[in-house]
């Protein structure tokens, strides 16, 4: 595939319950927005997530990755790829990917990022954390 001369643009990235699109006004709602992830015990399974990202500025073919990685290990948890057509550079598209089902195995701050011909567009962080055990009594 030749490089594409226009670098598509992420402006941003929201980690949420759930987005819904009103019809009438054809705006977004964004439900349960969070960075965080609480688990009594790893690994945890995640059962629905939503990530929304907004692109703008691309022209032309593009390989498009959604993934969720560990800082540390590097480990993906998730990864989703699909090709994507722009038309206009001028357009904004904002993108809702449902994951379900996603497993943690290890606490510790992970990368939400989106990915456009093999480089990192934009990404942004959010942490799985272990809560501690409640005290015997």
């Amino acid at each position: 595939m030749k490089p594409n001369p226009e670098r598509l643009t992420c402006v941003s990235i929201i980690v949420c319950d759930d987005v819904y699109r009103d019809e009438a006004s054809k705006k977004l709602v964004i439900i349960g927005t969070f960075n965080r992830i609480q688990a009594i015990s790893l690994p945890c399974l995640h059962p629905r997530m939503t990530v929304l990202f907004t692109l703008t500025n691309g022209k032309g073919d593009y390989d498009l990755a959604l993934w969720i990685e560990h800082e540390k290990t590097g480990r993906r948890v998730a990864e989703l790829r699909a090709p994507l057509r722009v038309d206009d550079p001028l357009a904004i598209s904002d993108v809702n990917v449902e994951l379900r089902n996603v497993v943690f195995t290890e606490p510790g701050k992970y990368w939400v990022a989106i990915e456009a011909d093999g480089g990192v567009v934009q990404q942004r962080p959010f942490w799985v954390e272990l809560l501690p055990s409640p005290a015997v009594r």
